[in-house]
This record gives structure tokens, sequence and C-alpha cells, in this order.
């Protein structure tokens, strides 16, 4: 049956089964895998791509007495001159090189061989990513690898994407080499005040869960965090004290440890709050600025030469932004509104990568003007066109935001930060439904003006949610022309709902 269909995965279980719960002696064990390793090789003749053959030859070769890893790595070397985008062998591949105990460097130059056989494989840049963060890996968060190497992979890619610039191999990996490269759970922001502690993480990769503790004098504050939202690699942790931190003002050190790092806080008399600040965005400087120049220099001549590549235009926002986000901000949206005509069938993906850089753009100006023991309350994002929230976190200490005119009917559950929100403004959003409108614990005006809400349910669900909530703004909704006004505030009569 495995010669007739080797992704019978339920077959292959079975016979690993029969391996374990047999008593076999020592020659006939050995029989029988080298048996199942022919077999194996017998199935991959006829489909080298079966995810469940090469997870059993993997399986075999752990328990061989005397396995040959060398015969293992020709076996790879020939299914790859057959065909070197077979992933399924690359990760065999890389399992075999681990055991074998073969250099880091003659797999980087297996891969730079391959490479340069073919441009057009991406599952050999996808290797030789892997073998690269290995051997020049750097705790920089604006590049993966150590500088030098960096720079010579960006030239190996851009004769590559020259080569052939319809080919994505390439295209992918240069964007790994330009993407911002946070890998460290790190601290953003923390206030602290005698009733509550915000504490908010700029990046959660961690697979295990976060370690958070507050310290005031040396000793540790009991605190509950509840986290927003609600899941467990949530980035922002709100604590709420049970009893008030009386002598908070006059303390002399407050600080945070998130996993193992200790975090001093500094106090604000403008905040009359605890604070901490990693401003480290704001200070980015790259060290090849004149090489990502020529390069951007190169990409803009490709689009010219083949205006409707769209690698092309998507790697010069990439470099853009690397280079110098401000200076080059405007051209960013230019690219980014060639690309929704020339990749039209991701016009709404590239309507996402522009609300993101928006927004960006926006923190980026609004921080560069706060001092150091000082957090902006009020943002306005209005009429942008926005069509998400990324990186919604940072929005936690805003107390007043604007979203009026934007596209963010699908976005509302990216609104779960906003716990400091007071008042928000959602006016002409095209809102069909508040289902997925989260608890926002401080919300006290809320405008929903010229929306398409119909649900009387939906709009006393929201109220009922929203204990502090005393002006609701309902105005050119359809809702309003069935909405029994009185029966609503009957049970929430502090709030005023405007309807005309």
């Amino acid at each position: 049956m495995l010669l007739n269909n080797s992704d019978i995965y339920t077959l292959w279980n079975i016979r690993r089964q029969v391996f374990e719960n047999n008593e076999w002696n020592e020659e006939d064990y050995k029989q029988l895998l080298e048996n199942e390793m022919s077999l194996t090789e017998q199935c991959l003749r006829e489909n080298p791509k079966s995810y469940s053959v090469w997870h059993q030859r993997c399986w075999v070769m752990e328990r061989m007495p005397e396995p040959d890893w060398k015969k293992e790595l020709s076996l790879c070397a020939k299914c790859l001159n057959i065909d070197e985008r077979n992933f399924h062998c690359w990760d065999y591949r890389e399992f075999v090189v681990q055991k074998a105990g073969i250099s880091n460097e003659e797999e980087f130059e297996f891969s730079t061989t391959k490479i340069l056989n073919n441009f057009s494989n991406y599952s050999s840049w996808h290797y030789r990513s892997r073998i690269l963060t290995k051997m020049f890996g750097t705790t920089s968060e604006e590049i993966p690898i150590v500088d030098d190497k960096y720079r010579e992979e960006l030239d190996l890619v851009m004769n590559a994407t020259f080569t052939d610039p319809n080919d994505t191999s390439a295209w992918f990996y240069q964007r790994w080499l330009l993407d911002k490269c946070l890998t460290t759970c790190r601290l953003w922001r923390v206030q602290i005040k005698k009733d509550t502690a915000i504490v908010v993480i700029d990046n959660n990769v961690l697979i295990k869960p976060i370690s958070l503790s507050l310290f005031v004098n040396g000793e540790i504050v009991d605190a509950q965090w509840q986290l927003h939202p609600d899941e467990k690699f949530a980035k922002l942790r709100i604590a709420e004290f049970g009893s008030l931190l009386e002598d908070l003002d006059r303390a002399k050190e407050v600080s945070v440890k998130l996993q193992e790092t200790v975090y001093q806080l500094s106090y604000s008399e403008v905040e009359s709050a605890w604070i901490y600040k990693d401003n480290s965005s704001l200070h980015k400087q790259n060290s090849n600025d004149n090489q990502l120049n020529e390069q951007l220099k190169s990409y803009n001549q490709l689009s010219k030469m083949e205006p409707n590549n769209k690698w092309a235009l998507l790697t010069g926002i990439l470099l853009m932004k690397k280079i110098d986000f401000k200076k080059f901000y405007i051209d960013i949206l230019n690219n980014l509104s060639a690309l929704s005509k020339v990749d039209s069938l991701r016009k709404n993906y590239y309507k996402d990568l522009r609300s993101k850089l928006l927004v960006e753009y926006k923190l980026l100006e609004m921080w560069k003007e706060e001092n150091d023991l000082e957090i902006q309350s009020k943002i306005d994002l209005s009429g942008l066109d926005l069509t998400k929230l990324h990186n919604n976190h940072y929005f936690s200490f805003f107390e007043e935001v604007n979203l009026g005119a934007n596209q963010l009917e699908n976005s509302l559950y990216q609104l779960s930060t906003l716990q400091r929100c007071a008042k928000l403004s959602l006016s002409s959003n095209g809102l069909i439904s508040l289902k997925c409108f989260p608890t926002l614990r401080n919300l006290q005006v809320l405008s929903l003006r010229n929306n398409k809400l119909m649900s009387t349910k939906e709009i006393v669900n929201l109220i009922k949610r929203h204990k502090n909530l005393r002006r609701l703004d309902l105005r050119d909704n359809p809702v309003c022309e069935e909405i029994d006004i009185a029966k609503i505030q009957d049970t929430s009569s502090h709030v005023e709902i405007c309807l005309k």
C-alpha cells in the first residue's frame, strides 16, 4: 500500500509501533531497519516530496546502530540534483548534517554553489539564511547578521534579483535581510501610579510565559496583571492595586523586572507617576547607508525599466524606510499607490501595509516631541483611510483617540489596548456591527456617528459593558430610526445618547 501511496501516515505510524512494541534480537532488528530504509528509498523515487516518508527516514536513522551519514548526504545530493527546490530534502539534509558533524562552513559553501547554479531556488536561499544566522548572528535589532557579511549578502541578492527580476526566490531572501530583527523580549514603556501599573512590552517572541514583577524600594509589590488582549503573550499588562501605594511619590527606587532584566524607572512630576521609556527606535543609524542608497538607486532604475515589477517597488519601500523613514515618507506612499495598481490582486495587503507605515510615522513624529519624562495622552489619526491598527500596543497610554474617517470596520478587535482611553471617535468608519468591539474600562465618550449600525441589541450590550460611559453619539446610523431611547435609558440612565 505504501508503495502505491506513501502519504498514508497512519500506515507509517503502525510500522513504528510494530518496531517499538516487539522484542527483536539485535540482528533481526538491524535487518528490519535496513529494510525500512530500502522501503523509504523506493517510496521517495515515486514521491520525493512526501512528508511522511522523510519523517520515517529520520526516525529509522536515529535507531540504526551504525548509521551511514555519508550515504545519506550522498542521497540528499542526488535528490537535490534532480529537484534543487525540494524543501523536504533540504530539511532532511539539515538533520543529517547535524548528526554527521558537518561544519557550517561546508554547508555555507554548498548553499552558495546551489544558488550560483540557479538563483531561482527558494529552498537554498532559506537554508542559507539559517546557516548565516548560526555563523554570523548578531544582537543588532536592525540587521540579522554581522555587518561585513550583511554587505556581501546584499550584493549577492541584488545580482540575483537583476538576473531574473520576476523570480520571487531572491526577493524573499532580500526581504529577510532588510526586515527589522526584534528577537528579544524587552520593556517599551511603563507608568506606575498609586492605584495602577501599566506595562507595555515591545516584543514577545517567547514560547514560555513572560515573567513580570514590580519593585518599590527593593520590595516586590503584589500585582495581579491583566492581559490586553486576553492572550497568553499579550504586550499590554495592567495591574490595579488592592491598596493604594500611598508613599509612591516619595519612593527612592521603583523598578520592573521582565524575565531576567531589571529596568529602573524615573519619577515624573508632569505625569505624577514613575515611568520608563525605551527611545531606541528614535536613534536608528545604519552603518551601510551608502550601500543601501546605491541599491535604492538601482531598484528605482529597475522600476523604470520594468514598471510592472512589484518586487522592485516593494523592495524600494523597505530600503527607503531603512535609510530614512522621514525623508522618504512621501515616496514610500507613492510606491504603495503604484503597487496597488500594478498588483491589484493584493491591493488590500498594500492598504494594510500603508496603514502600518502611516501609523508608525505619526507615532515616531509624536515621540520625538516628547521629553524623557513625558507621555503624550492624545493622538489624532482621522482621515487617513486606515484599514488596520498595527502595533496597537503603542496606543496603550492614550486617553483621547480620534480614528474618525478611516476604514476600520474589520479591525475593532485591535482597540483592546485602549484601556486608558476616555474619549474615542470612530465616526465615518463604515461600521456595520459592534460584536468585536472590546470592553474599554475607562471609556466615557464614544462617537459612532455616520456609520452603518443597525442592531439595537449590540448598542445595549456595548452600554452595559461600559460602566463609565457618559456620552454615546449614534447620529446618522440606520439604528437611529428604530432604537427605543427610553427603554435604553431605563437601564442606563447615566449615558447621554445622541440620535439627532
